[in-house]
């Protein structure tokens, strides 16, 4: 046992750890208009995603990155591991596989950042060859992914703190 740190069997049961606290501290929410928070009307209708990485710790795989895919009308979350950023379009396409197979209905709208794994020349064709629209969020504004962003940082949260 370290000298000046408590045994955490003496911290009462509703103590909350200040590191933790800090931790998890984010900036003020995104004012946004009602009119936007209104969800998609059906499954598929938009997809929200977001890489995230380099991480610290690589995974047994050795990937480095993750990226997140989010169905905007389910809240359907399908994360995947990837060793580089450009492997995003190889990740998207199996994701579009697996889903339109599973639901019947294609990927109308698919929302995320203007990273250089989103806006490259091999991604933007492939969208478009498949009817797609991608909606872009302006630079340096998450909050207008914010359902990706979040998701990204409940990822982060629980790799961070496990819960026994």
């Amino acid at each position: 046992m370290a000298d000046g740190v408590p045994r955490i069997a003496d911290e009462p049961s509703d103590h909350v750890c200040a590191g933790c606290c800090m931790g998890k501290m984010r900036e003020d929410n995104f004012s946004r208009s009602p009119e936007k928070t209104v969800k998609s009307a059906g499954v598929l209708d938009l997809i929200h995603s977001d890489v995230m990485g380099p991480m610290q710790t690589k995974t047994p795989g050795g990937c480095t990155y993750a990226v997140t895919f989010i169905d905007d009308f389910s809240r359907h979350v399908t994360v995947y591991f990837m060793k580089k950023k450009a492997e995003v379009l190889e990740k998207f396409k199996m994701f579009k596989a697996d889903m339109e197979n599973a639901t019947g209905r294609k990927i109308k709208r698919f929302r995320s950042d203007n990273g250089g794994e989103y806006a490259g020349r091999l991604f933007k064709e492939y969208l478009s060859k498949q009817g797609i629209r991608h909606e872009k969020t302006v630079p340096y504004t998450p909050q207008q992914n914010g359902l990706a962003e979040r998701m990204n940082r409940s990822l982060v949260e629980m790799a961070r703190f496990p819960t026994p």
